[in-house]
């Protein structure tokens, strides 16, 4: 389980970035995760701080 403004890596792309949201939803923790670096990045929303929507499976602490 990862708490807000932990620093996770995203397993599927290499992304390192900061939770910035957390949710649970049917029993199941969801998280939003901002890139650390600047950037827009293709399939993440958020503008030029690319967000991505990850469950527990696919992160990684870093830190």
């Amino acid at each position: 389980m990862f708490e807000l403004f932990d620093t996770v890596k995203i397993k599927s792309n290499g992304i390192i970035g900061t939770i910035i949201d957390k949710t649970e939803i049917n029993g199941k923790a969801r998280y939003i995760v901002e890139n650390d670096t600047k950037g827009e990045i293709a399939g993440a929303y958020g503008g030029n701080w690319a967000e991505f929507d990850c469950l527990d499976e696919d992160l990684l602490k870093v830190g």
